[in-house]
């Protein structure tokens, strides 16, 4: 016991004012997300019937326009969290070694310690704890308070601000830890590191989303376009051709239709007129790419084993530099 209170108290030390900052930021987020659930749980616990079928009734006009404020501001909320993990991962991370090179002293901690992996793994053990921790409390108030905003809604089943609640936000976050260590052992400076370091996590993070979005693509559905298939997740739309294939319109567009028109049904037409009215032979239906909502946890975990591994790369890739670092 002895021993772990040194390490939490010494681990604490080392970033004393960050920590304090997303302690405190966090718990004021948190605060801000369950209001928001507990005004919003009130306002549509008065009367739950405005807010279905009869919620144009013009007794209801108050109550809609109150719970209307209250989803603007929720959602605003979950744009902060959104963003939380990234600047909490790279806060922590990226001086947790840059500091100490930047400092001169990481020469003097390498030397006394027996080797520089010990000295490392408990410093990204502590940080990643608290980043792990911080990050769960939020991830749970933003599904509070997406629930609350959107009443009726079983958004355990549902895309609906994917991404912005539940789980991946403590990936996220241990994604960008782990980016923010490696990149600050490499550069050995602060301040460049942070810099070098949102430009990584920001191309990190736009190859894993539109990786995910092609892999989505194999659990997608065709459905007419005009359907909307609630809680799934919207990839765009294709051409359903004669044979069954799925084209996209530029994919349509070597073959010379380029000209094509779309009736309300749906169907495509290889030409239209100077009227703007169809001319010529069918050649498709327009379809849309979703994915059903009751996929939901099997994409958030598939995600989230994506960003695990990077984390993990990253975190290997930090102590593979700082091991093999010369000291200065």
């Amino acid at each position: 016991m002895s021993r772990l209170t040194t390490w939490v108290r010494l681990s604490f030390a080392l970033q004393r004012w960050e920590l304090l900052f997303m302690v405190g930021g966090s718990a004021l987020l948190v605060a801000g997300m369950l209001w928001i659930a507990w005004q919003a749980n009130a306002v549509v616990g008065i009367d739950p019937g405005c807010f279905g079928s009869d919620g144009g009734a013009r007794a209801c006009e108050r109550l809609v326009q109150q719970f209307n404020g209250l989803y603007d501001l929720g959602t605003k909320l979950l744009d902060v969290g959104f963003g939380v993990p990234f600047g909490m991962g790279l806060v922590l991370g990226v001086p947790l070694i840059a500091r100490e090179i930047d400092h001169g002293t990481a020469d003097m901690a390498w030397t006394l310690s027996r080797s520089r992996v010990r000295w490392l793994a408990p410093r990204i053990v502590f940080v990643a704890l608290v980043v792990i921790g911080l990050l769960l409390v939020i991830a749970i108030a933003s599904d509070v308070v997406a629930q609350a905003i959107q009443p009726g809604s079983n958004l355990a089943a549902d895309f609906t601000w994917y991404g912005r609640r539940g789980g991946l936000l403590v990936m996220r976050g241990l994604l960008a830890l782990g980016v923010g260590v490696a990149i600050g052992a490499i550069f050995g400076r602060q301040l460049p590191a942070l810099l070098v370091a949102i430009f990584v996590s920001i191309a990190i993070f736009t190859a894993v989303s539109l990786g995910m979005d092609r892999w989505l693509e194999t659990d997608a559905v065709a459905t007419p376009y005009v359907v909307e298939l609630g809680g799934g997740k919207q990839l765009g739309q294709r051409i359903e051709l004669a044979d069954g294939r799925l084209v996209s319109f530029t994919e349509l567009s070597p073959s010379g239709q380029t000209n094509i028109a779309i009736e309300a049904d749906g169907m495509v037409y290889t030409s239209m007129d100077e009227n703007g009215l169809v001319s010529g032979d069918p050649v498709g239906r327009m379809v849309s790419l979703v994915v059903p909502g009751d996929l939901y946890p099997t994409i958030v975990l598939r995600e989230s084993g994506v960003l695990g591994g990077l984390a993990l790369l990253a975190g290997g890739l930090a102590f593979l530099v700082v091991n093999r670092r010369r000291p200065y």
